[in-house]
């Protein structure tokens, strides 16, 4: 190389050296700058810390020290020239006569690239060694995060697993509780990090009571526990573990210890603030049983049942439960159809007898399906959105001769349907439900003959206009569309009916004195007849034949109890069985006839009021 380009070497190696060593002062300011944008946007781990708290120490020391920060501008070109030597010419290079290869600059010697031996001992003590990383570490964190936002704090407390109270600590709330702890400025920098916490405690499993102590709750209970601000974190974090307990299908026995129930009993139990989220855990198993159609049996061993009769059984916290799963089985069945012996089965009652059967724990759901299997089945239909009309068909009720319709079972089952459909829609609405939400539940094919009986039902029950016109489909509608509705006959006669049933009441005090009168001589009389008393018919049809002369009601009740004797063949004697004519006389008595009679006053139709 000659002596102008080695010349002109040196000078760039000064120059790039001196910028060296001026940016070398911005490092930091730029790099606290880009530490802040990077804490904000991702998460800042332990080696990053360590990384950037290593290059944060090594620039300082080299912009400290010009002879190393000049030693080492001296050694970062070379070591970019050793690099890249293949893109070098070998023109440079001179071979001695021994063969040595050098360079023309190598008769500089070591000692004064580094600024002699003094350079080098300077140097070697600046050295940092792994075991100085903490140093820098708390260093770094010392000087800049009380320049980092917030928020970028919050992710770096969350990575290093700062305690709740070191946080509440730093964000100056830890002096603060009730209200000044909630409305404090960096409160809502406070739940954001407890709230964060909650996946992460999900994750690594901690139990509630671990729960409790990470928030500080230990030591704390009924109103006390609940009123504390934390407690909301505690609660959505162990209502969600009952979530997952449900899927995972723990025990109950399981959940009560995760919970630190499985101690308590009775009262003590139910009472305490946990028990609702182990409530909450039984309801989902419950919902998951019925899903997968899980026996009866199966399910009061899976409640800790199984082994208990008697008072233990009742008594148990667990029987409420099974209880409403077996009440929902019973209506399932029901509205399946099932026969007594297949729900006696169902029960695991199959093989039972006598007092064995009667103090079995399922022998009491056993009773109720028998006793209750029409009201399950009816409810049952209604949750299906079955008509009156499907009813009307399915049981052929128009079939039934009209003479012995009314007395007939398959028309009180129709008219029991009716009512319950209508006590349920009504209901609905009286609990604000629009129009637009109800069902609506008689059908667009229901025959004129049904939907006349259903008039009269509704009359009868006194219901409201507005169900009238909403079940017959005639809500809505403007004056002319709704008599030319085909279904506003229906609703025409409702109106009548509810007119003349006004008017009726409207009548003077005296037509009800009269009525009470011969009610009571006609209950007493009948009273005689249940009794036993033969001679009673004669005193029954004196007090009718007053009735009678004061009002066309006494001579139709006459006519009733004539018709009914002369049925008998006679009067009542003593060689006949009082059963027939005991149930005629319960009927008259149970049918209402105070109701009755009112009718056929205004009708002048006793015949017809009476069914006769």
């Amino acid at each position: 190389m000659s002596a102008s380009s080695h010349s002109r070497l040196a000078d760039r190696i000064d120059w790039t050296s001196s910028s060296l060593l001026k940016s070398m002062r911005w490092y930091r300011v730029l790099f606290a700058t880009a530490v802040s944008f990077r804490t904000c946007s991702d998460a800042l781990s332990v080696t990053d810390l360590v990384k950037i708290s290593t290059v944060v120490s090594t620039v300082t020391l080299l912009s400290a020290n010009p002879t190393v920060a000049e030693s080492s501008g001296r050694r970062l070109l070379r070591a970019g020239k050793t690099a890249n030597v293949d893109n070098y010419s070998f023109k440079d290079v001179d071979h001695d006569d021994n063969g040595d290869d050098k360079t023309e600059g190598d008769n500089v010697t070591t000692n004064e690239r580094v600024g002699g031996t003094g350079g080098i001992e300077k140097l070697n003590s600046l050295k940092i060694s792994k075991w100085s990383v903490p140093k820098a570490v708390n260093s770094f964190s010392e000087k800049i995060l009380p320049a980092l936002p917030t928020k970028a704090k919050l992710q770096l407390w969350s990575n290093h697993g700062k305690s709740v109270n070191f946080v509440r600590k730093e964000l100056g709330l830890d002096e603060l509780a009730g209200a000044a702890f909630t409305q404090a400025k960096n409160f809502q920098y406070y739940d954001d990090f407890v709230t964060s916490q909650l996946p992460i405690w999900a994750k690594k499993e901690l139990t509630p009571d671990k729960v409790e102590a990470q928030l500080g709750l230990q030591g704390l209970s009924g109103a006390a526990l609940t009123r504390d601000p934390d407690f909301k974190y505690y609660d959505e974090f162990v209502t969600k573990q009952a979530l997952v307990w449900s899927k995972q299908d723990l025990s109950v026995d399981a959940v009560l210890v995760r919970l630190g129930l499985n101690t308590l009993t009775g009262a003590a139990r139910t009472n305490a603030a946990n028990y609702k989220y182990y409530d909450e855990f039984v309801i989902r198993q419950l919902r998951s049983w019925m899903a997968q159609d899980v026996p009866v049996t199966d399910v009061m061993a899976k409640l800790k049942l199984d082994k208990l009769t008697g008072d233990a059984f009742l008594s148990h916290s667990n029987y409420v439960y099974y209880k409403s799963f077996v009440k929902s089985k019973l209506r399932t069945w029901a509205t399946d159809g099932e026969s007594l012996d297949d729900v006696a089965l169902k029960l695991g009652l199959e093989d039972l007898r006598g007092k064995t059967l009667e103090t079995h724990p399922n022998y009491k759901f056993l009773v109720k399906y028998w006793e209750k299997r029409e009201q399950y089945l009816e409810e049952g239909w209604l949750k299906q959105g079955v008509t009156t009309f499907d009813i009307w068909k399915k049981y052929e009720v128009g079939r039934v001769h009209p003479s012995v319709l009314k007395g007939s079972y398959t028309y009180e089952f129709y008219k029991r349907y009716v009512t319950l459909i209508d006590d349920y829609i009504i209901g609905l609405h009286g609990r604000g439900f629009k129009f637009y939400e109800l069902p609506r539940l008689t059908s667009k094919a229901a025959t004129p003959e049904e939907l006349h009986e259903k008039t009269l039902i509704w009359t009868t029950a006194k219901r409201p206009e507005w169900y009238v016109k909403f079940s017959l489909g005639l809500d809505g509608l403007g004056e002319n569309a709704l008599k030319e509705a085909p279904n506003y006959q229906f609703y025409e006669y409702y109106q009548r009916a509810v007119k003349y049933i006004n008017r009726t009441r409207e009548k003077g005090p005296q037509r009800n004195s009269a009525l009470a009168s011969i009610n009571n001589g006609i209950i007493e009389s009948v009273a005689r007849v249940i009794a036993g008393d033969t001679g009673c018919w004669t005193s029954a049809g004196e007090e009718l034949t007053r009735g009678s002369k004061r009002s066309r009601a006494g001579y139709g009740a006459k006519r009733a109890l004539l018709c009914m004797r002369d049925a008998r063949g006679g009067v009542y004697g003593e060689g006949e069985e009082a059963g027939g004519v005991e149930g005629s006389m319960a009927y008259v008595l149970t049918a209402g006839l105070s109701s009755v009679l009112g009718i056929a006053i205004g009708k002048g139709k006793p015949e017809c009021a009476l069914g006769l």
